[in-house]
């Protein structure tokens, strides 16, 4: 058992997301470097933002909670010096406010946020500006004398904005809009499908329209196409080889039918005309396959139970001599079915012979028409075992060797019998024995 196909549209969205992603982290690491290096100073948004969480106004008064993280900052970095204010005037000051900022300490209350980064040591003048809106309304605060971040920290913050902002929107559009130009693009790739498997090979020359795909897979089906006139030339070929060599043996074989009948009556001249007539039987199936093939004869109302029964008037004296005693049932009246009576004919008397070749030489061969269309051959032979019904239609294939039957008959059948819109079952005969049942609409 192969494996299973992966889908083109789920490989390209995963491919595509997973190179933006490349493509956009690679870029933030260029950016990074370009705007950033190893002296430069940035102090970290999240803790002016803790700042900001860490103060409450009490009675008037604005003040610092000192525990959980805020105790934790202040101890890392004993420096760090901080203005808060609120929108009502609440003010706190930490720390020694250097001389340059005092100024923007004292319009805190105006300012948006913005940061100040600085590449020499000690670093003393990075600053950031932070608004952060809490359940006391918007905080502004300015912080300086902190920890600075390194270019990996500075990195990973950059990434995080951008991915959650572009990357991951970008990555979701790409698996959404990837499936459907596909799906668009790939819209012909359907059709053509629809056509391949309308393709039968019974009608020869078919094409599949290469200018529905897109312009890539365009080779394959003009490869499919030239692989399509390549089978149909070797069914030609084949056909037109078992049509002549039927025809040819027809000579040889009227030749050997007349120097037999010449011969003296007995057991030797009666196997030679036996295998004669398997093989002239044989020749005329292949003629009658080839024949079917072609046929273009429309349909016309015939009566079923007229058909049946001339057909077994007319091989009733091979019943007889085969050691087989004949039957036939049949309403009174005409079933009237739509067929063509010569193909139609062929198929009763190979079931017939079928029975003949197969039934072990006696017992009743029974030939019966239903009122609803339906014919039935049945012997009192030794009936056909269930896992081989479906394999006895193959041509050439034999359920028992033996010297009778040509495992051409049955496939023929089929083959009327399908091309008269039809069906043919296999079941046990009520006596035992094969019984083969043919419905015609």
């Amino acid at each position: 058992m192969g494996r299973h196909a992966k889908s083109l549209t789920v490989q390209l969205g995963v491919r595509l997301s997973a190179l933006q992603v490349v493509i956009l982290v690679a870029t933030i690491a260029a950016l990074t470097w370009s705007i950033l290096n190893t002296q430069t100073a940035y102090i970290d948004e999240n803790m002016a933002r803790g700042i900001a969480r860490a103060v409450t106004v009490d009675d008037g008064a604005m003040r610092l909670h000192t525990d959980g993280d805020m105790r934790a900052v202040l101890d890392e970095a004993p420096h760090i010096w901080f203005g808060v204010e609120d929108e009502q005037g609440h003010r706190l000051i930490h720390g020694d406010v250097p001389a340059a900022y005092r100024t923007l300490v004292d319009s805190l209350s105006t300012l948006e946020s913005s940061e100040v980064h600085t590449t020499s040591a000690p670093y003393d003048l990075a600053m950031r500006v932070v608004v952060e809106k809490t359940p006391q309304g918007r905080i502004h605060v300015i912080v300086g004398g902190a920890p600075v971040l390194g270019l990996g920290m500075v990195f990973l913050k950059i990434l995080i904005y951008v991915g959650t902002r572009i990357g991951l929107p970008l990555v979701l559009v790409t698996l959404v809009a990837v499936p459907w130009l596909i799906h668009r693009s790939m819209a012909g790739v359907g059709k053509v499908a629809d056509q391949a498997q309308r393709i039968n090979i019974d009608e020869r020359g078919a094409q599949l329209e290469d200018g529905a795909v897109p312009r890539e897979l365009q080779p394959l089906v003009r490869a499919f196409n030239l692989a399509l006139e390549r089978l149909g030339e070797g069914y030609d070929a084949r056909d037109r080889f078992l049509v002549d060599a039927a025809h040819e043996l027809r000579a040889p074989i009227a030749i050997l039918e007349a120097r037999l009948d010449t011969l003296p009556h007995g057991e030797a001249r009666t196997r030679l005309l036996t295998d004669l007539a398997r093989l002239a039987n044989i020749a005329e199936q292949l003629l009658d396959l080839q024949r079917l093939g072609k046929q273009v004869t429309a349909f016309e109302p015939l009566d079923l139970v007229t058909l049946v029964r001339e057909v077994s008037a007319d091989v009733a004296p091979l019943v007889l001599d085969a050691g087989y005693e004949l039957a036939m049932d049949a309403p009174d009246h005409a079933v009237v079915v739509i067929g063509d009576r010569l193909s139609l004919s062929r198929a009763v008397t190979n079931l017939i012979q079928n029975a003949i070749a197969h039934a072990g030489g006696k017992g009743l061969i029974h030939v019966a028409v239903m009122p609803d269309g339906v014919f039935e051959i049945s012997d009192e032979g030794p009936g056909i075992p269930e896992a081989e019904r479906a394999k006895i239609f193959t041509p050439f294939y034999r359920l028992r060797p033996s010297s009778v039957g040509t495992g051409l008959g049955l496939h023929l059948v089929q083959e009327i019998v399908a091309r008269h819109g039809g069906s043919i079952a296999v079941l046990d005969a009520p006596g035992g024995g094969a019984r083969f049942s043919v419905r015609i609409p």
